[in-house]
């Protein structure tokens, strides 16, 4: 190493291994934990001011086998150990990660700590299975496709007769009230092949950069028309950068959201609307990194039950007494399309959230 870098190194070592986007611990010889950056604060919730000068083992007291990774670590040669597992938090939800402990050594081989990094692998493993799961409906989906405009054929030519039978001469009230029936009937089906054929039919590929602020501000004077005793609560994070995105296809997905948490929300009760940034994660064999952003509806009503949380977004699966059952669907199949995700949960407080995450992509410096 030459001179001049090791003294930029010395005065700047700190910044450096703060910046990275990635979770760091450091441990001096006798394991107490010298550094942590925010990123491993954030995912092991604890605060590094507390942290830093106690033990990692008491750290990381509920998870044993990166104790004992960081053990093995530290009698290890210079090569790093990996490990993937899931990290226990203290209200028992679980974080999968991807963990590596490397020996800190001097020249001479004299150990003088360990680095454990942790990587979260949440979004990833959500995008792999949402991979998966596309895989195995595109048969289906091309079966809906061609089912929904083989039924539409016949409906167009079934309601022009419906329509002929109305100007017959002298037809009876019945008849009438009849014919009107069938064309009403008719239309409605028309409408539900025409969701189909949005649920099934292939990605849009009109792109912009779109203010997910201003998004959401014009969807909720949208609702506010509609529904002008609704109150709507705005959590914004300002600093949020644009996605590139489709606006007419996310508007129609925050439609959605929006009039499903005022319907089901009591009279008087706001709807809670909040924005932010989620975790970041390198793109594997790529020189990017995937930040994402989440839009999130929050509604105060009856919620759903525990088993309902992924068949809600089910084709055809509504708790509504009239409803089609396609619009969560259709805005999962949007939210998809854009490399994001769409998630139901129950509120700890009662009622319903539905989480939207867009990736916003960055480059990242991987050095000469």
């Amino acid at each position: 190493m030459r001179k001049a870098l090791s003294k930029f190194l010395a005065a700047q070592w700190l910044n450096v291994l703060e910046s990275v986007d990635e979770a760091l611990l450091v441990m001096g010889p006798t394991g107490a934990i010298e550094f942590m950056n925010e990123e491993a604060a954030a995912l092991t919730e604890h605060s590094a001011a507390l942290a830093i000068g106690r033990p990692a083992a008491e750290i990381l007291s509920r998870n044993p086998w990166l104790i004992e990774l960081i053990g093995t670590a530290r009698a290890a040669p210079r090569r790093a150990v990996h490990r993937s597992g899931s990290l226990l938090h203290r209200t028992g939800t679980h974080t999968p990660v991807q963990a590596s402990g490397t020996p800190l050594r001097e020249d001479d081989g004299t150990p003088v700590g360990t680095l454990l990094t942790l990587r979260n692998l949440s979004h990833q493993q959500e995008l792999e299975a949402r991979t998966r799961q596309s895989d195995r409906l595109s048969e289906l989906e091309t079966l809906v496709a061609g089912l929904a405009h083989e039924i539409r054929n016949p409906l167009s030519g079934m309601r022009g007769a419906a329509q002929l039978l109305t100007t017959e001469p002298s037809p009876s009230q019945r008849a009438t009230e009849c014919t009107q029936i069938m064309v009403e009937e008719i239309d409605r089906l028309d409408g539900l092949m025409s969701q189909l054929l949005e649920l099934s039919g292939r990605p849009r590929s009109t792109r912009s950069p779109i203010n997910v602020h201003q998004l959401i501000d014009r969807v909720i004077s949208i609702e506010e028309a509609r529904a002008p005793a609704t109150a709507f609560v705005r959590n914004y994070d300002p600093s949020l950068p644009p996605v590139l995105g489709d606006p007419d296809r996310l508007t129609q997905v925050l439609i959605n959201l929006l009039r499903n948490a005022v319907e089901a929300s009591p009279e008087g009760v706001p709807v809670i609307i909040s924005t932010r940034m989620e975790t970041t994660y390198r793109v594997e064999g790529e020189n990017l990194a995937a930040r994402f952003l989440s839009i999130e509806v929050e509604d105060q009503g009856a919620g759903f039950a525990d088993e309902d949380t992924e068949r809600i977004f089910a084709p055809f699966f509504t708790t509504k007494s009239q409803g089609t059952g396609l619009g969560l669907a259709i805005s999962r199949r949007i939210a998809n399309e854009h490399g994001g995700a769409l998630r139901a949960r129950q509120r700890p407080r009662g009622g319903a959230s539905f989480l939207i995450t867009l990736p916003v992509l960055v480059g990242v410096n991987h050095g000469a």
